[in-house]
This record gives structure tokens, C-alpha cells and sequence, in this order.
């Protein structure tokens, strides 16, 4: 073992430590002509596992840099990485109480913890709530589609559709894994519907009922509704309440996809954007994302207790699950898996070093850069916001501001060459988005080491490229 901890205390103490780029992207060809990925039929040596680490390591974008601004999660979490390490050392798996119980206990407070924040665990009201952890908000969002087809047809799970047509709803600035759930749960991609958003990229509850009503029309069966808390491209919170009355006017499930938005209830300054949170009936969250725990750490949270049982459990009775004394425990009924990590202990170590308090000073942090991110932006006469920016996602573009006027596409390649030379030049490595039929710079800021001083030079960075493009 001592030879692969030289190799780990090396990765941690030199190789990532190392003043490097956010990314060093390159061709799949280029990349493999430079590392050797060939298996062979003999085994090799110590020294060549060493130099594969190693450069895994550097041609991987370093997520942990302030600068890694591309996604919906950036930094390190030092007590969760611990956890991620002892979870491998261990190898528990999470179907029963009986291979780990220490990881069981701490998933059960974890759920009653994220309840709390959401208004699903409340005793002195009855609400106890309920909950799983999964690989990721993809696998949590199937689960509540799952859930809601098994409220609205419970023969569905031993009987299939039997000719019903379910329908479901979303906005059209949901998250693509909706339509991975339509397709695996046998509902249909094309009983998936995209409900308009409005100016702010929110989901228009009007625009929702009349969809509701044309199925109903047809004959087919609405079932549920998915709103989002801090949608993918701009971050924005679709509006919770309205979409709760409807759900309730015609009996359909709803389901909040708070996969990067849900931490906003951490802060008592920002948790209104997430208001009324109480009335679904289960939400995704991310616990890989603005909690930067390592990927990959997610759950899935229900309001009403026993349903995630009824709806997936199903065999194992006669050789995993006994009925001994610690069988309420035995989590792994509530799950569609059966191997299941134990992603529990990264996410309460990471919770019990920082407590609630540390998530909501880093929520409070972000936002105020955030707000000094725009303030900077609309005060340059050569950039420019494209949406709203409630949360953490800062969508903008560079525009020229004198010789030739540029149509949309060319405006979206000029944007897209920069973000490839602020990657290329070993700067910040952001994305490009399309919103609304206009494209720009997705600045996600999830790193709590940027500074504002850190915006500026990002800033400064584009306008000079885009300026530089334009010449050339």
C-alpha cells in the first residue's frame, strides 16, 4: 500500500499544487499521442501507474482553480475530499444497514437535515419527509417523475401504461435529463411538454394551465409538473407557488429540480428566491454543485413518507433485505439501485466542518460578487448582459461598439472564438450559452476564492480579445 500513498501524497502535494492553467485542452487526437491509453495482456509497473496518474492529473481541467468557471461547480471542499477518500478505502455499499452502518445514520441525518431547509420535515405539523441519495439531480429527477407516475397510476409499475397516455410538464429551460426520464420511464418524449418561459427565463404558470387543459382535451392523463430552482444557462427560479395551485387544481405532482439552485435556502438573505418550497411534493439537489462536495453527491427529497419505498422497492427479500431489528434502516428499498456508494460521509463531513452558517456565508459571498460582476458589465460600453442574473450564472456577450455592425450568428462566433482564446491562452476557462435566440459568455461563479479583483481581469481579458478578433 505504502507505494500508492507516495503516489497520492505526490498528487496532492506536487502535481496539483502547481501553478497550472484552468485547462489545457487539446484535440482527442493530439492527447493521444501524448499518453499512453494501449492495455496489454502483462501488467505494468509501478513507475508507469505513477506516470498515468500524474497525467491524468495535468491534461485534466483543474476544477479547483478560481479560474475553472465553465460549470456548476468549481473549488475544493478539503473535508468532503477526506470523506471521498475514506469512503474509497472502505468500499461500504449503501442497500442494507447491516455493510454500512455508520454511512446509513449519517445519510438519515443528511435527509432530515435537507428536509428542514425545505419545509419537508416540520413534526409539530405531521411532516416527517423522506429521501435517497443518488448519483446526481439526472437520476433524482427520474425519481420524481417516477414517483408522480406512481400516484397517478400505481398499476403502472406492475402493469405498464396498459394504453394511458401520461403527460408532464416543464419549462423550456429545464434541464435536458427530463427528457432521459420521459424516454427510460416509458412516458414518451413527446408527452414531455415545454412550457414557455417568460423575460426572466421563468416558467409561465399561464402558459403551464393551457397546456394542462389541451391534454386533458385529448384524452391523455397530466401527471406532473417540474419547475426549476437556478435553471442551467441563466440560474433563474421558476415561480413555485402558482405552479403549486395548479398542481393542486387538477392533481399532479410537483417537482422542484433544485440541483444548482436548492442551497439558496441556506441564507436567510437569498432564500426567498426559493420561497414556498414546502408546497412540492419532491426535489432534486445537487450536493456536487454550490456545496462542492466531490462528484458525484445528490438527493432526492419527498415530502410525503413511504411513497419512494412503494414506488421502487421490489425483490431481494429472500437474501439482502431481513426482516431483523434494524430493517427500517435498510435503505437501500427506497433506491433503484442496489450497489449504491457511500456518498453520505463527504457530504455530512463537509456539512458538520462548515454547519449551516458556513453554507450561507459562502451563498452570501457569491451573490455579492455575482452583483459586482454585473455592476462591471453594464458599466462597459463594450459588453453586455443577455439575461437576468438572480443567482450565480452570469450570462453576457462582447459587442463592438463602432465600425461594423455584426448579425447574431456572426456575434455568437465572435463570443465563442474568445471564450476558445481565454481557454487557449491558459486564462479563465468559461462556456458559451444560446438564450432566447441570442448567444453569449455563461460566467458561472461558484468559486469562493474569486475575488472581485479577479472579475476585472476576466473582464478586461475579453474585451481585449474581442477587440483583438475584430482587427484581425
Amino acid at each position: 500500500m505504502q507505494q500508492y500513498l507516495n503516489i497520492l501524497n505526490k498528487a496532492i502535494k506536487e502535481w496539483t499544487t502547481e501553478s497550472r492553467p484552468a485547462s489545457r485542452l487539446m484535440s482527442a487526437e493530439k492527447l493521444s499521442q501524448l499518453v499512453d491509453f494501449s492495455l496489454d495482456e502483462k501488467g505494468a509497473s509501478i513507475e508507469q501507474l505513477e506516470q498515468a496518474a500524474k497525467d491524468f492529473l495535468y491534461y485534466n481541467p483543474d476544477v479547483a482553480s478560481k479560474d475553472f468557471c465553465k460549470l456548476l461547480y468549481s473549488g475544493q471542499n478539503k473535508p468532503a475530499l477526506l470523506g471521498d477518500w475514506i469512503t474509497a478505502i472502505s468500499n461500504a455499499t449503501m442497500h442494507t444497514y447491516q455493510v454500512a452502518p455508520v454511512a446509513t445514520l449519517m445519510e438519515v441525518e443528511l435527509i432530515k437535515q435537507w428536509n428542514k431547509l425545505i419545509g419537508f420535515h416540520n413534526p409539530e405539523i405531521g411532516l416527517q419527509g423522506d429521501g435517497i441519495m443518488v448519483p446526481g439531480a439526472s437520476q433524482a429527477n427520474l425519481l420524481g417523475m417516477m414517483l408522480a407516475r406512481h400516484k397517478s397510476c400505481a398499476e403502472y409499475k406492475a402493469k405498464g401504461s396498459q394504453g394511458k397516455v401520461l403527460v408532464a410538464y416543464v419549462s423550456e429551460q429545464a434541464h435536458y435529463s427530463w427528457e432521459k426520464a420521459a424516454n427510460v420511464l416509458g412516458i414518451g418524449t413527446d408527452n414531455l411538454v415545454a412550457i414557455k418561459a417568460d423575460d426572466q427565463g421563468r416558467l409561465c404558470p399561464e402558459s403551464l394551465e393551457v397546456e394542462i387543459q389541451n391534454s386533458l382535451q385529448q384524452g391523455h392523463i397530466p401527471f406532473f409538473i417540474g419547475v426549476t430552482a437556478g435553471t442551467t444557462v441563466v440560474g433563474s427560479f421558476d415561480p413555485v407557488k402558482p405552479c403549486a395551485e395548479i398542481a393542486a387544481k387538477y392533481q399532479l405532482w410537483l417537482h422542484i429540480d433544485g440541483a444548482w439552485g436548492a442551497p439558496v435556502v441556506f441564507s436567510d438573505k437569498h432564500k426567498h428566491l426559493l420561497e414556498n418550497s414546502e408546497l412540492a411534493d419532491s426535489m432534486a439537489w445537487d450536493a456536487h454543485k454550490f456545496m462542492n462536495v466531490p462528484l458525484t453527491a445528490a438527493v432526492i427529497l419527498v415530502k410525503k413518507t413511504g411513497l419512494l419505498e412503494a414506488c421502487c422497492s421490489g425483490g431481494g427479500g429472500e437474501y439482502l433485505f431481513h426482516a431483523d431489528e434494524n430493517a427500517q434502516y435498510n435503505l437501500g428499498q427506497k433506491s433503484i439501485q442496489c450497489g449504491r456508494r457511500a456518498d453520505a460521509l463527504k457530504v455530512w463531513l463537509s456539512w458538520k466542518a462548515l454547519g449551516h452558517l458556513g453554507f450561507a456565508e459562502k451563498m452570501d459571498r457569491q451573490q455579492k460578487l455575482k452583483s459586482y460582476c454585473v455592476d462591471q458589465i453594464e458599466g462597459s460600453e463594450h459588453l453586455q448582459m443577455l439575461a437576468p442574473a438572480v443567482y450565480l450564472n452570469v450570462l453576457f456577450r462582447f459587442e463592438p461598439t463602432s465600425g461594423a455592425t455584426l448579425d447574431e450568428q456572426q456575434l455568437r462566433q465572435l463570443n465563442i472564438d474568445i471564450c476558445k482564446q481565454l481557454q487557449q491562452q491558459g486564462d479563465s476557462y468559461v462556456d458559451y450559452a444560446r438564450y432566447k435566440g441570442h448567444s453569449g459568455i455563461r460566467l458561472i461563479l461558484a468559486n469562493e476564492q474569486k475575488q472581485n479583483y479577479d472579475i476585472d481581469r476576466l473582464l478586461d481579458n475579453i474585451v481585449e480579445i474581442g477587440k483583438g478578433l475584430l482587427v484581425g
